[in-house]
């Protein structure tokens, strides 16, 4: 049973929203997904990519700092369990929302398959299941990973999500009054997020068992594989998969 409140139905859906959102603030304030962008361009290059499906969106931050850099689509797919509304500006991309849970739905699409920071919510089997599902279909993926199963990634998470909160809350988007209520006044909402921060540390993935992953999933027609980017102190934990040509 999962320990992180926002996996459960019956966690309020906004206090997940607001979850999600402060994590794609942090995420974009900081540029935490930089070092994705060079794989990204190299596989939608390699595999002629003109269609993208994002699995776990939740307020779909990593998607929207891609959308920054100009990684683009002529169609984006964004899936999540808990889907929540979501406001992306694409002029020239058609974006379709889909509520899926990705162990028992297919997946939307027929291009890139994306997941942020979400990988380490499945046990090691599912994540096999998820990679099997995806290989079937012949589509490449990208997830990457920024929590880490050590002191650092636990100081920082730790760091973001206490007085981070109390500095940066004013500034997530869209502003809302019962934000700042609910984070300072009655502070549920920085418990609920140091909670499930501190639970993604200890359920991160270590680089032995994203290695585990490569060797249990890649085939003679599929490769899988295993990068860790960035710097020392914020290290993104990258698997890819494709078919081979």
């Amino acid at each position: 049973m999962s320990l992180e409140l926002e996996d459960h139905r019956w966690f309020p859906p906004w206090l997940r929203r607001y979850q999600m959102e402060y994590i794609s603030f942090i995420a974009a304030k900081f540029a935490l997904y930089t070092p994705v962008l060079p794989i990204l361009a190299t596989m939608k290059q390699q595999n002629n990519l003109t269609a993208w499906t994002d699995c776990c969106t939740g307020a779909a931050g990593p998607v929207q700092f891609l959308l920054s850099k100009q990684f683009f689509a002529d169609t984006i797919f964004l899936t999540d369990k808990y889907l929540q509304p979501i406001s992306i500006a694409t002029p020239n991309t058609v974006v379709t929302f889909a509520s899926i849970d990705i162990l028992k739905d297919a997946i939307p699409g027929n291009g890139l398959v994306t997941m942020f920071n979400a990988l380490h919510h499945f046990s090691q089997q599912e994540r096999q299941l998820i990679i099997a599902t995806i290989s079937r279909t012949n589509r490449p993926f990208v997830f990457a990973e920024i929590t880490h199963p050590s002191l650092i990634n636990f100081l920082a998470i730790t760091l973001a999500t206490t007085l981070g909160q109390l500095l940066f809350t004013p500034f997530v988007h869209p502003f809302q009054l019962k934000r700042l209520l609910f984070t300072y006044l009655i502070p549920i909402n920085l418990f609920t997020i140091t909670w499930d921060g501190w639970m993604s540390v200890f359920r991160s993935i270590s680089a032995k068992r994203f290695i585990a992953l490569v060797n249990e999933t890649s085939t003679q027609n599929y490769s899988v594989s295993f990068v860790q980017k960035g710097p020392w102190w914020q290290k993104v934990s990258i698997l890819t998969g494709q078919p081979n040509i």
